[in-house]
């Protein structure tokens, strides 16, 4: 149903992209990603990671000078993820103690397609540069990228380190580390200059749990923020809004 969703709306687009005056635009831009970690019933310390991203969007005006617009888009994303680590002491039924380690990095690359709804400030003809915001679903699709764990206990001081460094497995299920789609919602505003140029900040809240085994136990869930700089090259036409 998701995939069908996504679908209509891009035909949507198209069909309207042929009653309108279109850009299209190429982007890139830097991303710092977070990955909530709420593992076998523990909180997790987590921390963000520094991404990148880069594709295209086309603008299509909704309406003859209309303020509001549809962007929809393509999307690479890499490097999304985070790491976590989690810690515990205790001590056996024997009173001996034990020492327990777990540190996990996810580095993940996906195709991401936003639907965006934007509004553009000023009048649409004689206003040759605009503030716009914008918000919409973002699809994503996870295809590669990488999971590292080290894992050690120690008892009564005697210490076992177990290490994995392998490419991301993406499914559900048992030996798996990372669910393949997600879906959430975005927020961008952002400026576009008479030249073509624009510069965005866009804000993404995932709301599916990519966590392989999903359950009330085992929830990870992805948001990211990011910074990027474009180009519409039809700008440059009489009438590009």
């Amino acid at each position: 149903m998701k995939r069908i969703f996504a679908a209509t709306a891009i035909c949507v687009a198209i069909s309207t992209a042929a009653h309108a005056q279109v850009s299209v635009g190429l982007e890139a831009g830097a991303t710092y990603n977070t990955l909530t970690q709420y593992i076998k019933g523990e909180n997790r310390d987590t921390e963000g990671k520094v991404g990148f991203r880069g594709g295209f969007n086309v603008n299509i005006p909704l309406g003859q000078e209309s303020m509001f617009h549809l962007q929809p888009g393509l999307i690479f994303d890499g490097n999304s993820g985070s790491s976590s680590t989690y810690s515990r002491q205790s001590r056996t039924g024997a009173g001996i103690p034990f020492f327990e380690s777990d540190t996990r990095d996810y580095r993940v690359n996906q195709l991401q397609v936003p639907v965006m709804f934007v509004f553009k400030a000023g009048d649409p003809v004689y206003d040759k540069q605009h503030f716009f915001i914008g918000v919409g679903p973002t699809f994503a699709l996870t295809f590669s990228g990488r999971y590292h764990q080290v894992y050690s206990n120690a008892l009564n001081g005697n210490e076992r380190i177990t290490e994995q460094d392998a490419p991301l497995r993406i499914g559900s299920g048992n030996y798996k580390d990372y669910a393949a789609f997600n879906v959430g919602g975005t927020a961008m505003i952002g400026y576009e200059f008479q030249s073509g140029i624009y510069l965005k900040a866009h804000y993404n809240y995932f709301l599916v749990n990519v966590h392989p085994e999903a359950d009330s136990r085992n929830q990870m869930h992805a948001t990211q923020a990011g910074l990027t700089m474009g180009f519409f090259f039809k700008k440059f036409e009489k009438y590009k809004y």
